[in-house]
């Protein structure tokens, strides 16, 4: 029999996490482009190898570990979740950790808050997909696009330029739910993945299941559980209202959550928008928060026709659906239809015992 020893196996990949070392810049209008060919967006397929190209994208996903400077404008050495949370802090928005109490050193999830939250007439919860990172709706739309447009930014400097009064967010965290005890952090189980190895073909490492969770929140359900009752439901200001912006998993487990006591929260949640629900009739279980949902709820559904345009589906997900003009990714709908839902909502605050007609229309063609 014939063995290779560790030290004759491939070192595994490394790249910097700073942008400019990976030959990349922001541009004056938000982009990530090459340094070398201003035209080019970030180059994914780098190697065959899929943990070269693994470890590529993490460094540039990732958090670097320098001090950061001037932290209202762009960071040109900082990646892209370094450079998304500094803007949101520049932002207002302040970082809090489950479960609460928790310190620096103890295993936590971060989640974002607007620093007005406490005193809010209204607050708007989004829960992500449980794949995303903190603050992040699609690397996708950040590589192709804008860093503003692909992450929370555009949306939290959207609500502030409410004349008065703008609505507090709070944005959930039921991707990063994994505990790295050497980096002090919490992170997704793909950031996991793209820890150094030993080699490059080195198995990657056992999550503890104790020592590698954060309590109360080992899994999205239990975030969410986590959220609202430490977070949502001690807000000094009982009578704020709330809405909520569900995506993908991050919907259900929501609706999930709340029908377990829906006579607690229904005075408080005023309207509920989701993005490609995966809430059928069969996950309503509950009668009042059935009418509820059938009144104050909207499902944003992959579909290639115009924002807003109604589709068919109420029978099937018990509430009014329209096209987020999003014709393949969840992670997109988000970024293309906030502004729809946001309208949608001061709607509903605006009018008092706000009621939503079931749709009665034509068929058009859409896919839920």
């Amino acid at each position: 029999m014939f063995r290779r020893v560790e030290s004759s196996l491939p070192r595994d990949f490394h790249f910097p996490a700073n942008l400019e070392d990976l030959g990349y810049h922001i541009n004056k209008t938000d982009q990530i482009r090459s340094i070398e060919k201003p035209d080019q967006e970030f180059h994914y397929f780098i190697s065959k190898n899929e943990r070269c190209v693994e470890m590529q994208r993490e460094a540039m996903n990732s958090i670097a570990t320098f001090s950061l400077q001037n932290l209202g404008s762009p960071i040109h050495a900082a990646c892209i979740r370094r450079e998304v949370l500094s803007r949101l802090a520049a932002s207002s928005m302040d970082t809090i950790r489950l479960p609460i109490g928790a310190t620096p050193e103890d295993n936590h999830v971060p989640i974002l808050a607007s620093s007005y939250l406490t005193t809010a007439k209204r607050v708007i919860i989004y829960v992500g997909e449980s794949c995303q990172d903190l603050g992040i709706f699609a690397y996708r739309l950040i590589g192709a696009n804008t860093i503003a447009s692909g992450s929370a930014i555009e949306l939290v400097n959207h609500l502030k330029t409410a004349p008065r009064n703008p609505p507090a967010i709070i944005v959930a965290n039921p991707g990063q739910l994994i505990w790295y005890r050497r980096g002090q952090r919490a992170m997704t189980q793909q950031t996991w993945h793209a820890i150094p190895r030993d080699t490059a073909v080195s198995e990657p490492m056992m999550i503890d299941s104790m020592k590698n969770i954060v309590p109360q929140n080992e899994d999205i359900q239990k975030h969410v559980a986590c959220l609202f009752e430490q977070v949502v439901n001690k807000l000094p200001n009982k009578d704020a209202k709330i809405d909520i912006i569900g995506i993908g998993d991050g919907a259900l487990e929501v609706v999930e959550y709340l029908q377990q006591d829906w006579k607690k929260w229904e005075g408080r949640v005023d309207a509920i928008a989701v993005g490609a629900s995966h809430i059928w009739n069969t996950n309503i279980r509950d009668e009042g928060f059935g009418k509820f949902w059938g009144r104050r709820g909207r499902a944003y559904l992959i579909s290639p026709e115009s924002l807003d345009a109604p589709l068919t589906g109420r029978d099937e997900f018990g509430c009014n659906c329209f096209s987020s003009s999003e014709p393949s990714y969840v992670e997109l709908i988000l970024p293309r239809a906030y502004r729809s839902m946001l309208d949608y909502f001061k709607v509903v605050a605006d009018n008092p015992g706000y009621e939503a007609e079931p749709q009665n229309f034509s068929e058009v063609n859409g896919n839920g």
